[in-house]
């Protein structure tokens, strides 16, 4: 997956896009950051399909589908093939997709399971509070204005 949003974040917090996809089953393998092959095709891609002009999700499914017909099927590798030609599975999804079955495929054991071998540096605001996730949590004064380490426990059920 790319690094950027919405799949990816700058921080070492996981993205909830990324949380999402685990929820579903789906194991995250992100890319290298200073792929220059990888980057250029998603710039490539963007400038093909311009999303921000798309006005709803249908035209930019439509221009996404053309850039993928195009780009496996008219265009020429340097061996004169496609890349259809070269790899015949492109198309071939072995579990498509149905909207209506995420809520029932989603759990949060592997969101717990992942996000328990992440860690996370806080600092501890001077009224002994820290952020994260969007969620604020309150510490003892102790701790105000020093950093502390953040571990997500799997196994405990209260939030």
């Amino acid at each position: 997956m790319d690094n950027g949003s919405p799949w990816g974040t700058q921080s070492k917090l996981p993205s909830a896009m990324g949380l999402c996809l685990v929820g579903l089953g789906i194991h995250l393998i992100y890319g290298r950051p200073d792929n220059a092959v990888v980057e250029r095709s998603h710039g490539v891609l963007d400038k093909w399909i311009e999303p921000h002009q798309c006005g709803d999700f249908a035209v930019c499914q439509e221009r996404l589908a053309w850039a993928v017909h195009t780009q496996r099927e008219r265009y020429r590798l340097i061996n004169g093939r496609t890349r259809l030609q070269n790899n015949p599975g492109l198309y071939a999804n072995p579990r498509g997709y149905e909207p209506q079955q995420d809520s029932q495929m989603w759990s949060r054991y592997p969101v717990r399971h992942y996000l328990s071998g992440f860690s996370f540096q806080r600092k501890v605001e001077k009224n002994g509070r820290i952020t994260l996730f969007a969620n604020t949590y309150h510490l003892s004064l102790d701790y105000a204005r020093r950093y502390v380490e953040v571990h997500f426990d799997e196994l405990r059920t209260e939030y």
